[in-house]
């Protein structure tokens, strides 16, 4: 975030008040008040600068000019990086940050018309020190329109924006804006400032009881903090978002009461998404530290994406690519010749439905099973023959370190059987297992390797001697049958973009060190903050 803001370049927020014909003070635009006052800069106008006859000072007396201010956020120019204070500090509310914005430019002006029989003009232009003022604030991270959350009290269209789900919601930018919304946050408290002192009787009149609870009530952004989004896509795109903070837990999963700077530097900002428009429940404290005191050194989070939603990203996938080896079969017997002879007709054709199913729990994430059986029959009581076909497909996947294993087994059971002499088996049974391993490359970006295990074909050897034969042409039908030539043409790998195809969310904003699968099957990624951009 500091990183961020040292580079930030926005725009100079400019407010300023008059007096109306009733007395009232109201606001007047920047350009306007330019326009009543010959066009000058009052911003310039030095402190203390007499009301002489056509200057400044006389024209902004005759606008019945009374106060404004200019701002800029960013860090102040002449702050000790060393001194700089976090800009948001996560405690052990789970549901709250505290803010501190910062500004690197914050000049106030003021006509000051005294007060009593013989009042005095004086003219106040001042500007925060170099090491700036900090103002702090409560932020309710709640995003949620359930209870109490300031989020639920937003108009919609600012609730849209503050929820942004698109492929930057997890970058500082967005942070930012979401902080800087007076909608979310509590009025500020300001620090570097005397009680008594002029700036912040100024401050709190003009900065935080005008113009604060104007945007607040509006739930418009602090000094008109903006973003403009790119399109970026991520594979999984969220459909819905809150915050949390998760305090540093100790070894019995309790939040330190007193906790360490090193110990509070090691709680977690979290975002909690849901994909494919399912409901996110209420956010809750995590029972486990999501990073170390070794990890923090090296990594600055982490993302995990839930086993069942990334099974969910591999099914759909795979359902496109399983129908060409789900086989339809058919079989069929002719009698022919007056019921002398017969003829035995078979065929497969793809296109067969079935459905992945995805386990609660353990290594195996995605398994399906197909199977689709025709018969026929010959000759009365069925005694001249008979024929069965059977095509059978397995796929499973499972989840285990860093390697997605998917393992494709297809095999097709006949039965045949002529007058006597029955053969039955698989006259196919092939298996596939293929390896694709996740990584990163030297750029943090995610990489598959694929590796495939040497393919196991085992069919049974069906077949009668020459004389059965003769007399039944059963080899002749098992000839027939293998002439299918099943699985040579459809059977093969998957190929590793239903994997190496796949986006993290946040990728534009993270880079990743390192990544797996948890105990548990969720898909783990270390990550750090890529170098910010500026939109």
């Amino acid at each position: 975030m500091l990183t961020y803001l040292s580079g930030l370049k926005t725009a100079t927020v400019t407010r300023c008040w008059v007096m109306n014909e009733d007395g009232d003070t109201v606001p007047i635009a920047y350009d306007d008040l330019k326009r009543k006052i010959g066009g000058a800069d009052p911003f310039a106008v030095p402190d203390s600068a007499p009301k002489a006859p056509g200057s400044v000072i006389e024209k902004l007396y005759n606008a019945s000019f009374i106060a404004g201010f200019q701002i800029t956020l960013g860090i102040p120019p002449g702050l000790d990086p060393a001194a700089v204070p976090d800009v948001v500090v996560l405690g052990d509310n789970t549901s709250t940050v505290t803010y501190n914005m910062l500004c690197s430019k914050f000049r106030i002006i003021e006509m000051d018309y005294g007060a009593g029989p013989r009042p005095k003009l004086k003219w106040i232009n001042m500007s925060q020190p170099s090491t700036g003022w900090v103002f702090q604030s409560k932020v309710d991270l709640r995003l949620t329109i359930v209870g109490d959350s300031a989020y639920s009290k937003l108009p919609e269209p600012v609730q849209k924006k503050i929820k942004e789900l698109g492929a930057d919601a997890f970058d500082v930018q967005q942070l930012l804006f979401n902080l800087n919304n007076a909608g979310l946050a509590q009025v500020p408290s300001i620090s570097g400032l005397a009680p008594e002192s002029a700036a912040l009787t100024f401050l709190t009149k003009y900065f935080l009881n005008m113009y604060f609870s104007q945007i607040q009530a509006a739930g418009q952004p602090v000094l008109n903090y903006t973003i403009v989004k790119h399109d970026r896509s991520a594979t999984l795109i969220p459909t819905d978002l809150n915050m949390q903070v998760q305090p540093f837990l100790d070894q019995a999963g309790k939040p330190y009461a007193s906790p360490t700077r090193e110990q509070a530097d090691l709680s977690t900002l979290n975002y909690l998404c849901s994909c494919y428009g399912k409901s996110l429940p209420p956010a809750t404290q995590f029972s486990w530290n999501w990073l170390s005191t070794e990890e923090a050194n090296q990594i600055h989070g982490i993302v995990s994406i839930n086993r069942n939603t990334f099974a969910a990203y591999l099914r759909d996938q795979l359902d496109s690519r399983i129908s060409r080896n789900c086989l339809m079969p058919r079989a069929k017997i002719t009698m022919k010749n007056a019921g002398f002879t017969k003829e035995y007709s078979v065929g497969v054709s793809p296109g067969g439905a079935a459905a992945f199913n995805i386990p609660a729990t353990g290594p195996l994430v995605l398994s399906l099973h197909y199977e689709n059986m025709v018969s026929d029959y010959a000759g009365l009581h069925h005694n001249e023959g008979e024929i069965h076909l059977k095509p059978s497909f397995d796929v499973t996947v499972t989840f285990q370190d860093d390697n997605i294993v998917i393992t494709q087994h297809l095999w097709v059971y006949l039965h045949v059987r002529s007058l006597q002499t029955t053969l039955k088996g698989n006259i196919v049974d092939k298996i596939l297992k293929d390896t694709y391993k996740l990584g990163v490359d030297g750029y943090g970006k995610v990489v598959v390797s694929m590796k495939s295990d040497e393919p196991i074909n085992r069919p049974q050897d069906l077949s009668t001697n020459a004389f059965v034969n003769l007399f039944t042409g059963i080899n002749d039908i098992v000839k027939t049958v293998r002439t299918l030539d099943f699985a040579n043409t459809s059977f093969q790998s998957f190929p590793i973009s239903v994997v190496q195809d796949f986006v993290f969310p946040g990728g534009r904003t993270f880079a990743f060190k390192q990544m797996g699968f948890s105990r548990y099957q969720d898909l783990v990624a270390a990550i750090t903050y890529a170098e910010p951009t500026y939109k």
